[in-house]
């Protein structure tokens, strides 16, 4: 079963990480050793109760921090059209660390996801994931949202339910003219997610090679703005 937490942990959680926006520490908790947090494999049983919940439109993916686990974690719930919370928190612990060129299984067939992907590892295992790269014009990032009808998109070409792997990635961008410079013309970075559904490979039974492993690639609504 997923864990569920209450309205009280959920807002506990959020604040903490929001706490966290003026930091001048590198965020340590993504690291552990020689160790990069690449992402978040999450449970394909919760994500099939997820979004088949009655009325739902968009899935919220939402930013918390533990600081008596000193953790990052990941909240994902439903919303239907007119915004109304329709589904439990359903909460997440992310553990998936790596050491440097050990990602996760699965073809990652978008080039720009690769270039996200790569990003991500390179500021991470050089331990420089900290509070700028959670910063875009609109404010310090609570999370993303998600049309529920893309990210089925994900699940398309299974013939069984997949696992759910959220991958941590850092998105390249040039901000409006004039902010520093363009950054030093370096350009600046933001965290991001990317769904991909993975085969499960118990018994080989998906009928899946690794090259047709499917997955949704997108930068979705940023929170802030559209919380």
């Amino acid at each position: 079963m997923p864990k569920f937490i209450s309205d009280e942990v959920f807002a506990k959680w959020t604040a903490q990480w929001q706490a966290l926006e003026h930091s001048q520490e590198p965020f340590g908790f993504f690291n552990l050793g020689s160790k990069l947090l690449l992402g978040d494999f999450f449970d394909g049983n919760d994500f099939e109760t997820l979004v088949s919940t009655p009325g739902i439109s968009v899935i919220k993916v939402r930013f918390g921090f533990d600081t008596e686990e000193t953790a990052f974690k990941l909240v994902l719930f439903g919303v239907d059209n007119a915004g109304q919370i329709i589904t439990p928190y359903y909460a997440h612990a992310p553990g998936d660390f790596r050491e440097a060129g050990d990602g996760p299984g699965g073809n990652v067939p978008d080039v720009l996801a690769k270039q996200w992907i790569r990003y991500w590892e390179e500021k991470g295992h050089a331990g420089e994931i900290a509070s700028p790269l959670f910063r875009t014009q609109y404010g310090f990032l609570n999370g993303y949202n998600y049309p529920v009808k893309e990210l089925l998109a994900a699940l398309f070409r299974f013939e069984k339910m997949p696992k759910i792997y959220i991958r941590f990635v850092l998105h390249r961008y040039f901000p409006a003219a004039g902010e520093a410079v363009q950054k030093e013309l370096t350009g600046s970075y933001a965290f991001g997610l990317l769904f991909q559904g993975i085969a499960n490979r118990e018994g080989d039974v998906s009928g899946m090679t690794d090259d047709e492993e499917s997955g949704y690639y997108d930068l979705s609504a940023p929170c802030p703005r559209t919380c």
